[in-house]
């Protein structure tokens, strides 16, 4: 699968005509150009697997029936030949040195890693809504990243370089019930059972679009309840003594949490245990924004 220095962007798509262009050429403007695109009509009804054929020359295309975010993944993933793997969504715009960045980070570092970064978060109309600056965890071992993952720290995966020699040693894109959920389970799974490192490149890399038919922002409240599900999941797989460390460990954290941060998480909770989810979303996606600033 591996070739030293190239990059593997995989797009999976479905319905997704009113951004893709936008995102394509983000990928094709890079400052990095050992790269492959890989691009899956996941069973498209619009015109996105007509714009995809646009890029025939320049793009890899895979046409499916519709069967779901995990299933186009992994096909594209199948055929990728690259070192690093990019998942990338066609909501979104890449800055043209991102790849770049991502990749002389990656050859730095001397573990398996996985590299993320900070975001912009732009509108429908490409305006500038404001930047989103993870917490830095570089300084924490591998353990004390995990606790944090099993705490709810989200990564936007669309900033992410991923090496592909983690789906060779078996820690790949599962098929679950939320599909906004597989990055969560593949980065639980990546540091708890593959010794993943985690590095965060502090600055924004991609522009994030928030818009109102978002896979992501539809729905908040199951795909919360479900990330516990994930979690209890990951523990079942664990050996008696490794789990009782995550657990204990866990725990404490949560302990220590200072006040304003676990005002935020019972707000959340209440949000979306006692309002109609039509109502909540966008309460949610500001406090899981402020939550995950704060972590």
């Amino acid at each position: 699968m591996e070739n030293s220095g190239l990059v593997s962007v995989v797009i999976p798509v479905y319905n997704s005509e009113k951004f893709l262009k936008n995102s394509i050429d983000s990928i094709l403007e890079q400052t990095y150009d050992d790269l492959e695109i890989i691009a899956v009509d996941d069973g498209s009804t619009d015109n996105s697997l007509k714009i995809l054929q646009e890029y025939h020359d320049k793009i890899s295309i895979i046409s499916q029936s519709n069967q779901g975010l995990s299933s186009a993944l992994n096909a594209a993933i199948k055929k990728i030949k690259g070192k690093w793997f990019k998942w990338f969504s066609p909501d979104d715009i890449l800055y043209p040195h991102a790849i770049e960045k991502l990749v002389s980070e990656a050859t730095k570092l001397d573990k398996v890693s996985i590299i993320y970064s900070n975001w912009d978060i732009i509108d429908e109309n490409n305006k500038l809504l404001r930047s989103f600056s993870e917490s830095n965890y570089n300084h924490l071992n591998n353990f004390e990243y995990n606790v944090r993952l099993l705490d709810g720290q989200q990564i936007n995966v669309n900033t992410t370089l991923i090496p592909t020699s983690l789906f060779e040693k078996g820690c790949n894109i599962s098929n679950l019930q939320d599909p906004v959920a597989i990055d969560y389970d593949f980065f639980l799974r990546a540091g708890i059972f593959f010794n993943v490192n985690f590095f965060l490149i502090e600055q924004p890399l991609i522009k994030y679009r928030i818009s109102k038919n978002q896979l992501s922002h539809k729905n908040i409240t199951t795909t919360l309840s479900y990330l516990d599900e994930i979690r209890d999941q990951i523990f079942s797989q664990l050996e008696e003594n490794k789990k009782a460390e995550y657990k204990k460990a866990l725990k404490n954290y949560q302990k220590k949490k200072p006040i304003s941060k676990k005002t935020l998480e019972f707000g959340l909770k209440l949000a979306s245990n006692t309002l109609p989810s039509e109502v909540t979303d966008q309460l949610l996606v500001f406090y899981l924004n402020k939550l995950r600033r704060t972590r």
